[in-house]
């Protein structure tokens, strides 16, 4: 993988490399055979921050993320139309962050919006990354 690209809001203490642009996520996901995994949120979301900052920095979750997926990180307020197609498919969506998966072409595998629970996040990468 290139050199680490940071979150553009948070901190994730060097965990992942952020795309910004939707075709930049998926072209590496094609070329590198990963799905992605797109943080769909705003800098003023405390959800957001928190996800970034406390969640994909765990150990067990950032080498399930490393390996297996792609990061996109998406500002909701200046969405791209291929990511904003993809966040219509969570049914309910009402609070940031959107947690969106797909797979290496763009197709939506599930999401969930809201406060990340750990656990849950944990079964779910496990899941979609094929190791459950």
């Amino acid at each position: 993988m290139d050199e680490r690209r940071p979150h553009p809001y948070f901190d994730d203490r060097g965990t992942l490399s952020w795309h910004t642009r939707w075709k930049d996520a998926l072209a590496e996901a094609q070329r590198e055979r990963k799905k992605i995994f797109v943080e769909f949120g705003r800098e003023q979301c405390g959800l957001c921050r928190a996800l970034v900052q406390s969640v994909v920095p765990r150990p067990d979750f950032a080498q399930i993320l490393r390996e297996h997926f792609v990061a996109l990180a998406s500002d909701c307020d200046d969405a791209e139309d291929e990511v904003a197609d993809v966040a219509r498919h969570l049914e309910d969506a009402y609070m940031l962050p959107f947690v969106l998966f797909t797979d290496s072409s763009g197709k939506f595998l599930e999401g969930t919006s809201g406060s990340v629970n750990p656990i849950t996040f944990a079964a779910n990468l496990k899941r979609i990354a094929g190791l459950s």
